[in-house]
C-alpha cells in the first residue's frame, strides 16, 4: 500500500504538469494574438484580401477553440487533484 505522503507527491507532481500545460497554452495564445496584430500592421497579412482574412479567421478558430477546450480540460483535472489532496490524510 502506498502512503498518503507519496500519494500527495504524486499528486503534486500531476498538479505541476497540468498547471504547466495550462500556462504553455496561455503563452501560446498570446504570442499568436501578437503575431498576427504583427502581420496587420506590417501588412503581410492584407484585411482587403478576403481568402487571406478567411483562412487567418480559420486558423485563429480553430486554435483558440481548441486551446479553450483543452484548457478547461487542464484546469478541472486540478481542482480534482486538489480535492484528492485535500482527502489525504496528512
Amino acid at each position: 500500500m502506498i502512503s498518503d505522503n507519496i500519494k500527495k507527491n504524486i499528486f503534486d507532481l500531476e498538479y505541476n504538469k497540468n498547471l504547466q500545460y495550462f500556462n504553455n497554452l496561455i503563452i501560446l495564445i498570446f504570442t499568436y494574438i501578437i503575431g498576427i496584430f504583427i502581420a496587420f500592421l506590417t501588412k503581410q497579412l492584407n484585411y482587403e484580401n478576403g481568402y487571406q482574412l478567411f483562412f487567418a479567421l480559420c486558423v485563429s478558430l480553430i486554435l483558440f477553440i481548441t486551446s479553450s477546450i483543452l484548457m478547461l480540460i487542464f484546469k478541472n483535472r486540478m481542482k480534482v487533484i486538489l480535492i484528492e489532496i485535500k482527502k489525504l490524510n496528512i
